[in-house]
């Protein structure tokens, strides 16, 4: 119970503090790529929908790492 309670404070701080950061450096990359190519496309993409769910992702893979996994 503690360690879940544990879990789902620091992955939702995590996304709180780090998406802003992550969603600047995408569209910093995106405004750095080729114009009007593929790789422009995915980093706006990933800065625009996708960054909340990447730092949620990783959030959950740092919690797996350090608490143990969620099933046992």
């Amino acid at each position: 119970m503690v360690k879940g309670l544990i879990r789902f404070v620091g992955i939702w701080a995590l996304s709180m503090f780090l998406t802003p950061y992550v969603e600047r450096f995408m569209r910093r990359l995106a405004e750095r790529a080729p114009k009007n190519g593929l790789l422009e496309e995915i980093l706006e993409e990933l800065s625009g929908q996708y960054s909340t769910a990447l730092i949620r992702s990783f959030g959950e893979t740092v919690g797996d790492l350090v608490l143990g996994s969620k099933k046992r």
